[in-house]
């Protein structure tokens, strides 16, 4: 059994999860058994809905250390074999204490200390460049760094994708939440734009979105403003667009996966290092930082559809940059790693 620690609220989104889901469904179809385990309730229907096991622990999803003696008490009973941890409150003496049990897998953003597990993953675009290294010659931890460990789901694989003549179809996402209603200002702002009216705009409106009655009521008003929710087949949706708005995350390999023009932005800390790394690589047009320009950022994005819409070889070439990136091949080569560790466990 392979336990996954991990957490999605509309403080943190989505992100978490989703990624670990799609590690989860490559091992499941190496025939491994996993079970999530949560901080509280928040997505257990959404798990449910996705046929996973999971346990919750009644704790708090920002004060890791607080469950150890619950957790400890699992571990020390159900014995499984490898715990995977994705989240940004651990501490090393949380990783130190669950180490003791079984083996420890952490991925990882950031790198705020010398991580105390077996392994580590960083598929960032800037993963490789962190200084894991030191801290692995020293110690026995094994690392799987950079986009070729990006854990996309099977459905980003080998997808097909055409640069058409005009931009028709703009998708517009900034995650599980959507905080200060960027979708909204953003749609708001591109509709004003006389070129752009006539486009379809698709929102994706993730589980924790509190503004999407606003949403809804720019749709009702808007035929050409679409509202999707619980996307299962996020590459079939990105495969239709022209141009994609995004904010920094684990969207944005999918999209390079699939080949949409990219136009990136961030509205939390923790994105502004993966949009400043895929900008600086010239794979997208650059939209902003929401923290540090707040209202300039809905025009910065409007201007950017508007130059992409205009600029079809622009268009073409950062479809072609962004799918040398990415195969969406990752979660099959982490699920790959995971199960020959499992392996020398159970020798």
């Amino acid at each position: 059994m392979i336990w996954v620690r991990a957490d999605a609220n509309n403080q943190i989104g989505m992100g978490h999860i989703m990624r670990c889901l799609s590690i989860a469904i490559a091992l499941e179809k190496c025939n491994r058994d996993v079970c999530f385990v949560l901080a509280d309730e928040n997505i257990s229907d959404f798990l449910e809905s996705r046929k996973q096991q999971y346990r919750i622990l009644h704790s708090k999803y920002n004060e890791l250390d607080s469950e150890l003696n619950i957790l400890q008490a699992l571990l020390s009973e159900e014995k499984p074999e490898i715990l995977i941890i994705d989240s940004y409150y651990v501490t090393t003496s949380y990783l130190e204490k669950l180490r003791e049990y079984t083996k420890t897998v952490y991925i990882d953003d950031k790198y705020l200390f010398p991580y105390p597990v077996d392994l580590l993953i960083n598929y960032n675009i800037y993963g490789d460049m962190l200084p894991y290294g030191e801290h692995a010659e020293e110690t026995d931890l094994k690392l799987l760094l950079g986009v070729s460990y990006a854990p996309l789901r099977e459905q980003f694989e080998d997808v097909t994708y055409t640069v058409n003549n005009q931009v028709q179809n703009v998708l517009i996402t900034t995650g599980g939440s959507n905080h200060h209603n960027i979708t909204g200002k953003i749609l708001k702002e591109l509709l004003l734009q006389e070129e752009m009216r006539n486009c379809h705009y698709h929102i994706v409106s993730g589980v924790f979105d509190e503004y999407l009655s606003m949403l809804q009521q720019l749709a009702e008003i808007n035929p050409n403003v679409h509202i999707h929710q619980n996307v299962d087949n996020m590459a079939e949706l990105m495969q239709k667009c022209d141009i994609a708005i995004t904010a920094g995350g684990s969207t944005m390999y999918e999209l390079c996966a699939v080949g949409v023009p990219i136009i990136c932005f961030s509205f939390v800390d923790n994105q502004e290092r993966i949009v400043e790394s895929f900008v600086q690589r010239g794979l997208v047009c650059y939209g902003g930082n929401y923290l540090q320009e707040r209202d300039n950022l809905f025009g910065n994005v409007a201007q950017n559809v508007l130059f992409l819409t205009r600029n079809k070889e622009k268009r073409m070439y950062y479809s072609n940059k962004e799918r040398q990136l990415i195969d969406g091949k990752g979660a099959e080569r982490i699920a790959q790693k995971l199960c020959e560790m499992e392996e020398r466990v159970c020798e």
